[in-house]
């Protein structure tokens, strides 16, 4: 058994009791005894057994050894002291609570765990959880892995409950679980078809295909670039559309670029390749309405103005920009159409670039 009551009175009240029995007989303490509940008179009660005169400690010893307390319950603990002169001193007694003893902790353990989705079905009554040499933290990790397990899609709640070695369940832990569509094996993504077509877009399926050699999109492109375009062609400045096909003939978003149609070229002869001798370019180009574009050089510009002017010649934007190498400019109110950009240097060229506005 053991026994509790408040520390702050025991220290202060046995105090007390040995400060009287000194200060009223002058003389040392020669013995002490205690007694429960019913006084037995002086002399008669348990004697207190104290080494070198520390009856402190023997009063601890007292209440902490378990087979001197009394059954369960509150009691009254008295306790007086006898000085050398054989005088008992008055009793002290103070309030004491027995509770039910602790011998021995129990070594929980866990011998089965079960688990269950959402709604409880009970104990034991749930999915067994197969632990390896008792790693139920390696079983919950399993759960989460092993696909044929988990329910449909969305917001779960997964709980789990464990049963010790007494065959008694604890209460479930829960926590909430998002199921997401699992991939067993990732798809190889390929392309099977490709087309293109100019300026308007006719539909998916319905642009001029592009016809290539052991899946060689790289060389449609080629064959495009070199006069292969769709019809019609119109001379001037396009937007030449390109799209790509999956092999789940799904097709992808278009991809557009602004090219300069000369229909006056009737044939070819060999040119060395083309360099871009640019100073400035455009992009995104084609553009989206609202969206704006960046305007970046080959190296750092000092001052620039840069202006759009739409089809009909109207300055419709004009931003200045000092000591970067790109800017972006913002296209706020423009409508879908063609517009000219024009880069305006301090003694410098002027230079146009073509925007397209989709």
């Amino acid at each position: 058994m053991s026994s509790t009551r408040t520390p702050s009175l025991r220290g202060l009240g046995f105090g007390l009791a040995l400060s009287l029995a000194y200060g009223a007989f002058g003389q040392g303490v020669a013995g002490a005894e205690y007694f429960w509940d019913v006084d037995p008179g002086a002399g008669s009660g348990q004697v207190l057994s104290a080494q070198d005169g520390a009856y402190g400690q023997a009063v601890e010893a007292l209440l902490v050894e378990s087979t001197a307390l009394p059954g369960e319950g509150t009691h009254t603990l008295g306790i007086r002291v006898r000085d050398t002169q054989g005088n008992w001193g008055p009793t002290f007694t103070t309030i004491v609570r027995v509770d039910p003893s602790v011998s021995t902790a129990p070594d929980i353990q866990v011998s089965m765990a079960e688990y269950f989705w959402d709604a409880d079905p009970g104990p034991g009554n749930g999915t067994a959880m197969m632990a390896v040499d008792g790693d139920y933290n390696g079983a919950i990790e399993a759960i989460m892995l092993e696909t044929d397990d988990l329910p449909a899609m969305g917001t779960h709640v997964l709980a789990v409950r464990a049963m010790d070695v007494n065959a008694q369940w604890g209460i479930p832990f829960r926590v909430i679980v998002d199921v997401l569509p699992g991939a067993v094996s990732f798809p190889e993504v390929q392309v099977t078809a490709a087309e293109c077509y100019l300026n308007t877009d006719p539909g998916e399926g319905s642009g001029t295909p592009l016809l290539v050699q052991d899946g060689d999109f790289s060389d449609a492109f080629e064959v495009l670039h070199g006069g292969s375009l769709p019809v019609p062609v119109l001379a001037g400045v396009n937007v030449v559309w390109t799209r790509a096909r999956d092999a789940n003939g799904a097709w992808g978003p278009a991809f557009g670029v602004v090219a300069n149609i000369d229909t006056t070229i009737t044939g070819t002869v060999g040119s060395s390749e083309w360099q871009d001798e640019r100073t400035f370019v455009l992009a995104p180009n084609p553009v989206g309405a609202g969206q704006g574009f960046i305007v970046r050089g080959k190296d750092m510009i000092g001052t620039a103005r840069v202006v759009i002017v739409d089809a009909e010649g109207r300055t419709i934007a004009e931003h200045r920009f000092n000591g970067r190498v790109q800017w972006f400019v913002p296209l706020e109110d423009v409508s879908a159409g063609m517009y000219t950009v024009g880069i305006l240097m301090d003694g410098e060229k002027p230079e146009w670039r073509r925007l397209v506005v989709h």
